[in-house]
């Protein structure tokens, strides 16, 4: 049975049907052996985020916190019994009473059991009583199948449970725990504090927590504001730092047009943390006295008046305190709390992390993960320079290692052995560090499963190197499309780890912008490794001088699992070798003096195909002569002014002047049109061609014209649009790619937007077979029902391959009444456009993920529309402005205190205004910052009677502040419809209320054509 649920306009569907059997299942199961959310989904043939949701709704435990009132009535009666019993005979007696149960499991249920409960004493806990909270409701839940809420516990009780996130709250962290509650607590406003310890060790994830501790209290009250402020961005300019942290009026100094707020202003009553509190020099230090005595503060300029704001300090500093800071400063911060290293943790809190880690990448994988004893053992006994935050870095890399080789067995378990460990740790593997609490620890293996709830650890004051890296889902796309393509397993492997090696190369420039230390990357492969690496680039430059230092990092990567290969499966063969040879004979002989004098150094034989591969990375990191070969050039040619108008919008947003556009005359002959573009694409040609991106028909054939006219390489793309020219100009500038490599993404592009333009047909699945009936019917029935939640409007067709000769004659048919969102069937039609996924898959989870994410898209897609980022509270009317920081600094201001964007937007854009101006035609400007410091999506409108000088020559009176993510490309392309036509920027010119501009901006707002 099938029941709608209407509410508004969402409409939500449940399966009433699957959800009663769900229910069943649990209710009926063995209470010693319940089910996990995975083996109720096999049994019932359903997803197991169906199962999990279910439970979730009816407030079911997960299947270990079902199992735990009844293991423990009997291992109460065990241990009452036999208190002397090992691990091992508790654990024999548990399976002879009916349990499937391991040693490793029954021991750490024997320890929790313990901590609040004992064999022997005149009180016995009542039933329930001294369990976790779940624990105890679930006790009933055991006896009756029912489930019933628990009272609420008192308000101080949840305060206190902000704190059970941080591993060693009630253990060796206890102290440092009730010294964070006793400075929260202490009358009237808390106490400053101070907390130290190394990088990584979590002295941010503590602050949050005491914040969090501190909502609801008497002293700060349940909405109580809390700010972060990094010391570093303002250590060597009090001036600035003053203005940030207290504010400034209006003429304080050139460009204070206005009145601003500083943070401490703005947290009054909440909490202040001061991260890297050591960047301070002394006279930013003394800066905050006044603040931290009185509670009384001035903004720069202001003589006269002063301000008041109680807030409470917490300062975070990885120096020693003593050396770091002022005495001065030290005495006003009565509370001070150090965190240590995590080496001086106690084993079995090294052990929670270890758990908890591996629970987050079981959890995204879907998948249970077993570890091996000597891993843990590895993990639990190996030193950890960067704290948690490596030790998080590693296992995420010990996974990734691990879950290739599972595929390479075609087994698809993974399992956490010492050879997966990464260099580093194998290497500091000392086996008379294991000690006997290690080894009481972890006596036997151990499993983690992706539906365990365990508590969420905090992240670390410093994000980690392998921070989000998540390769496993592209790994296992990548399998299944080379398994269709029919390739060999060797070959397959060779990909999937050239795969692994790019995303981790990316990742490292990304942090190598950051500031990414060399002990940093050492961890990741090990010393050996690194400085091997040194070696390799060294002997190279003799014979290649122009070799980047960047190759180092990435390089060192690959040699790290190049030696991974060889000790695991031997020599692997480089399919490109001969070409390597041949296209780059200077790189690959700088690669052969180089293996052969390593290998003379180290004692150790590289494969012969190692070279090819050293010479791949030599040719991807040498210098270019950019006067020699610069850079593709983009070439925008339209007709009218819409060609310039795109390339300047292009060049704004990215700061630079790479692309230039041609407006063709309406009269120009096609001819006279080709000679145009002919002779500005010599002009941009820098050496390695010319993108030619054509709005117009009569263009397409240019492409041979300018070969052979001027012999470069060239590609014509027809139907651009703003934002194809913007990722034209993008990966011109800022990748290594060829220009058809470049040429064939864009294409895509293009494809990818005609297809979400289409408004006026329906979107469809397209079902294709051999007939159109039988197995396309089945097909679409399966569908129909599967995705009948996410469905919404697209439908789901059926054709077959008889209907006509021509497969791509049969999608172009079906393309005029239907927008095809993805293709399903029994042959790949290989179309290039659209997603293909197989029968087989299809009648997968996976194939019906991947469907549900095709619609999920698609849908979120059609629902980006200006309407939702312009609101009437960021449309300002000026009559005039006097500089343009105070249209800037309104706008942003008003979106950072409704928590639209971060308190770093506001710099991020004055550093895109220093890149390049911002300033478009007819008058109007784009300022905009960097998108990973925008919350949620906002653009703010202001228009001016008199017009503000803007770069120094041009005045602007129509001002957008962008606010936009990543992903919010049609906000952008739909705002630059508008502008682009005049009648629609006179008409905002001309509009006297804000309404009005609103109405222009989000009425008027269509599909980008």
């Amino acid at each position: 049975m099938i029941i709608l649920i209407e509410t508004g306009c969402m409409i939500v569907w449940e399966n009433a049907r699957m959800e009663e059997r769900i229910l069943q299942i649990i209710k009926g199961e063995d209470s010693k052996n319940p089910l996990t959310d995975e083996e109720i989904a096999s049994r019932l043939q359903v997803f197991r985020e169906d199962v999990t949701t279910v439970r979730r709704e009816h407030h079911i435990p997960d299947s270990r916190k079902r199992r735990k009132p009844v293991i423990f009535e009997d291992m109460k009666r065990i241990l009452t019994e036999h208190p002397d019993v090992s691990d091992r005979g508790l654990t024999r007696m548990l399976e002879e009473a009916g349990y499937r149960i391991g040693k490793y499991a029954a021991g750490r249920l024997r320890e929790e059991l313990l901590e609040i409960w004992t064999p022997f004493g005149d009180c016995q806990e009542k039933e329930g009583a001294g369990l976790a909270p779940d624990l105890a409701k679930h006790t009933e839940y055991a006896k009756h199948a029912e489930y019933e809420e628990p009272a609420e516990s008192g308000a101080e009780d949840e305060r206190a449970n902000a704190f059970s996130a941080f591993v060693g709250f009630d253990g060796s962290m206890k102290t440092q725990i009730t010294r964070a509650q006793a400075a929260v607590l202490y009358p009237p406003r808390g106490l400053h504090c101070l907390i130290y310890g190394p990088s990584g060790v979590g002295k941010s994830f503590l602050a949050e927590l005491m914040h969090e501790y501190a909502c609801g209290t008497e002293n700060f009250g349940k909405d109580a504001p809390y700010f972060e402020f990094n010391c570093a961005d303002y250590a060597d300019n009090p001036q600035l730092l003053l203005a940030q942290l207290f504010g400034y009026s209006k003429g304080a100094f050139t460009g204070a047009s206005d009145n601003k707020k500083g943070v401490v202003e703005l947290c009054n009553g909440g909490i202040l943390f001061l991260d890297e509190v050591h960047r301070l020099p002394p006279e930013g230090q003394e800066i905050l006295f006044y603040l931290m005595d009185k509670g009384r503060f001035r903004r720069l300029g202001e003589v006269d008046t002063q301000r008041e704001s109680h807030v409470m300090v917490i300062a975070a500093t990885t120096e020693n305190p003593q050396s770091s800071l002022l005495l001065t400063f030290r005495r006003r911060i009565p509370m001070v709390i150090e965190i240590p290293s995590l080496k001086d943790r106690p084993a079995g809190e090294k052990l929670q992390f270890i758990l908890r880690f591996f629970q987050w990448e079981s959890r995204r994988l879907g998948k249970q993960i077993k570890i091996r004893q000597q891993a843990l053992w590895c993990l639990l006994g190996g030193d950890c320079p960067g704290n948690v935050g490596q030790l998080k870095s590693d296992i995420q890399v010990c996974c990734a290692k691990a879950f290739l080789e599972g595929r390479a067995r075609k087994d698809g378990r993974i399992t956490v052995s010492f050879a997966s460990l990464t260099e580093n740790l194998r290497k500091g593997y000392v086996p008379d560090r294991i000690t006997k609490e290690i080894k009481e620890l972890c006596p036997d293996d151990c499993y983690v499963f992706p539906d365990d709830t365990g508590e969420s650890a905090g992240k670390s004051g410093t994000e980690t190197f392998l921070e989000g890296f998540n390769i496993y889902e592209s790994l296992e796309e990548k399998y299944d499309q080379l398994l269709r393509d029919g390739l060999r397993e060797q070959d397959i492997e060779v990909q999937l780890t050239d795969e692994i090696e790019s995303r981790f190369q990316r990742h490292i420039h990304e942090f190598q912008k950051s500031g990414i230390r060399e002990d940093e990357i050492a961890s990741i492969v090990g010393d050996d490794i690194l400085r091997m690496t040194r070696d390799i680039c060294d002997l190279a430059r003799k014979r290649l001088p122009g070799l980047e230092e960047q190759v180092v990092f990435p390089l060192a990567i690959h040699l790290n699992m190049a030696m991974e290969r060889m000790r695991s499966h031997g020599r692997m063969v480089y399919p490109g070798m001969e070409n390597i040879r041949q296209q780059s004979y200077e790189d690959y002989e700088a690669a052969c003096y180089a293996v052969d004098e390593i290998q003379k150094k180290y004692y150790l034989t590289l494969p012969e195909e190692e070279k090819a591969f050293l010479a791949m990375y030599f040719r991807k990191f040498k210098k270019k002569d950019m006067a020699q070969e610069g850079r593709i050039g983009v070439l925008v040619v339209s007709h009218g002014p819409v060609a310039s108008g795109m390339a300047q919008v292009a060049n704004a947003i990215m700061g630079t002047e790479h692309a230039v556009g041609v407006d063709m005359n309406l009269w120009d002959t096609p001819a006279q049109m080709a000679e145009k573009t002919v002779d500005m694409a010599r002009r941009v040609n820098q050496g390695k061609g010319c993108i030619v991106l054509a709005d117009m028909g009569s263009l397409l054939n240019v492409g041979q014209k300018i070969r052979e006219e001027t012999g470069m390489q060239v590609r014509v793309l027809p139907r651009t649009d703003t934002m194809m020219v913007v990722e034209a100009v993008r990966k011109t500038m800022w990748t290594d790619e060829s220009l058809n490599e470049i040429a064939d993404e864009l294409d895509k592009i293009k494809l990818t937007g005609t297809r979400e333009q289409s408004e006026s047909r329906k979107k469809a699945i397209l079902c294709l077979c051999i007939t159109g009936q039988g197995a396309a019917v089945k097909l679409k029935e399966h569908l129909t029902e599967r995705l009948k939640s996410n469905l919404a409007g697209t439908v789901v067709v059926t054709r077959g391959y008889i209907e006509d000769s021509s497969i791509d004659r049969i999608i172009a048919n079906t393309e005029k009444e239907y927008e095809i969102l993805a293709i399903v069937g029994t042959i790949n039609p290989d179309s290039g456009t659209y997603p293909f996924i197989s029968v087989s898959r299809v009648y997968s989870p996976e194939g019906i993920r991947q469907l549900r994410g095709i619609l999920k898209r698609s849908a979120m897609f059609e629902e980006n529309q200006l309407s939702e980022v312009i609101s009437l509270g960021h449309i300002y009317i000026r009559t005039e402005a006097e500089f343009k920081d105070q249209i800037i600094d309104e706008a942003v201001g008003h979106m950072a205190e409704e928590g639209l964007v971060r308190q770093e937007f506001l710099l991020s854009v004055y550093k895109r205004e220093g890149m390049m101006t911002t300033r478009l035609s007819q008058g109007i400007a784009i300022p905009h910052g960097d998108p990973g410091l925008v919350t949620k999506p906002v653009i703010s409108v202001t228009k001016l009677d008199k017009p503000v000088l803007w770069d120094g020559v041009n005045t602007v009176d129509v001002i957008f502040v962008l606010a936009i993510q990543e992903d919010s490309r049609k906000y952008f392309e739909q705002l630059y419809q508008i502008i682009s036509d005049e009648s629609m920027v006179s008409a905002i010119r001309a509009s006297r209320t804000r309404e009005e501009i609103r109405n222009l901006l989000c009425k008027n707002t269509k599909s980008v054509n």
